[in-house]
């Protein structure tokens, strides 16, 4: 299944969502993540930019930076190990 990085980063702005992905170490792992600014909070930049540059959910078109709500810190994934993606 194919997944639009556009679309997916316009859903993560508006709710929180369950993307379910296979990581670089070939694990698969579910992780509940937004972009809503009501989770994201401002200390946990340190400074940097939020989304990467343009603030666009990731620094190149390959990645997503999220934050994930139950390690409370930002995670990122490749849109192409995108398994599955649910509202959470």
């Amino acid at each position: 299944m194919s997944f639009d990085r556009k679309s997916l980063i316009e859903l993560l702005r508006d709710n929180v969502v369950v993307v379910t992905f296979m990581k670089i170490d070939g694990t698969e792992r579910k992780m509940r993540c937004t972009l809503q600014p009501e989770y994201v909070p401002n200390a946990a930049t340190n400074g940097k930019k939020l989304l990467g540059e343009g603030g666009d959910g990731g620094i190149n078109n390959n990645n997503v930076s999220v934050w994930d709500i139950d390690a409370s810190g930002w995670r990122s994934f490749r849109v192409e190990s995108i398994k599955s993606v649910s509202l959470g």
